[in-house]
């Protein structure tokens, strides 16, 4: 009964130690080898010290840096960049950032009208498309809502005329709603504006999982909200009740073969600032996805190999002592 005991516990830790190695997880890795097509428009924000920042750090636009040297250290690359409007991205065709992540080639790419709006292009609100999907979520992610936008007019009108109802109630009835919000957002080049990514680091874990981390506003009240007047501004500062509103801009990633749309609705400080307007990059958008991992074939693994070796030779002893008896 001992040596079978015996014999049990050493095959087990045989098997065990071949799980172990067997399972063990893939050594994370950052993107490698990236480059940019067509290589206009695309900008690289190099990081440099600076005055204006408590941190010290600042991103200034650069000639010289790579898309490799930037995403290595604080600075960003952003896809389809162009100094010359906020509105930057180029909505006819994506620019591109390609590379290598744990062996396995990854592109990220600005977006296009048919990313938004599929492949007509049309741009109704309603529509079952990326546009509407992205437009909802970011206002869900805020409870901003038809009643809500009503009752804050409402509530707002009520204060500003002494307590007319009258008033308050007309006015509530002419409130933003989520389609007015969207149909203003897409006539301000709302969708353009979020389509030109800013790709501050890459990371994988080794086993299908992807750290994305784009660099935008911490509060992107301003960018989202721009075509808001004075007054509605307020209305939705009311609902916000001081929070930031946090809202990245949109990268279409294509890796292991599967292809994703990814953007956050929460920040954390950068402790990075951009040197010309001293706001933008200070927040930092991490995105997380788990991509499949094709399982390998042909040739086991060396640690499945020993393991099999160790329950063989196993298997072979007790096998000789058994003949001996």
């Amino acid at each position: 009964m001992k040596g079978f005991a015996q014999k049990l516990l050493i095959g087990t830790s045989a098997f065990i130690g071949m799980t172990a190695m067997a399972s063990a997880p893939a050594l994370a890795g950052s993107l490698t080898g990236a480059s940019i097509s067509p290589t206009e428009p695309h900008l690289i924000y190099d990081t440099v010290a600076c005055g204006i920042s408590t941190s010290g750090t600042c991103t200034e636009l650069s000639n010289t840096a790579t898309a490799q040297e930037v995403l290595d250290n604080l600075g960003n690359v952003e896809l389809s960049g162009s100094t010359s409007t906020s509105g930057a991205a180029d909505f006819t065709n994506a620019t591109t950032l390609s590379g290598t992540v744990d062996g396995s080639a990854i592109t990220f790419m600005s977006l296009t009208a048919k990313d938004w709006f599929g492949a007509d292009e049309a741009t109704a609100y309603g529509n079952d498309d990326f546009a509407n999907t992205w437009f909802d979520a970011a206002l869900d992610a805020y409870s901003i809502t038809n009643a809500g936008l009503a009752n804050a007019v409402y509530n707002a009108t009520l204060a500003a005329t002494g307590g007319d109802t009258t008033a308050a109630t007309i006015a509530a009835a002419s409130a933003p709603t989520s389609e007015s919000l969207f149909n203003r957002f897409l006539a301000d080049g709302g969708f353009e504006r979020f389509s030109d990514p800013n790709i501050a680091s890459v990371e994988g874990d080794g086993n299908g999982g992807l750290e994305v981390v784009l660099a935008g506003h911490f509060d992107g009240t301003e960018q989202f909200f721009s075509y808001l007047t004075s007054e509605e501004m307020a209305v939705v500062s009311t609902i916000l009740s001081g929070q930031p509103l946090q809202i990245s801009e949109v990268v279409k990633v294509t890796y292991n073969g599967e292809v994703s749309y990814q953007y956050g609705f929460s920040a954390t400080s950068s402790d990075v600032v951009e040197i010309s307007d001293e706001v933008s990059h200070d927040g930092n958008y991490t995105l997380s996805q788990v991509y499949s991992v094709d399982e390998p074939e042909g040739v086991p693994e060396p640690s499945t190999i020993l393991g099999l070796m160790a329950i063989g030779g196993l298997v072979a002893a007790s096998k000789r002592k058994s003949e001996k008896a």
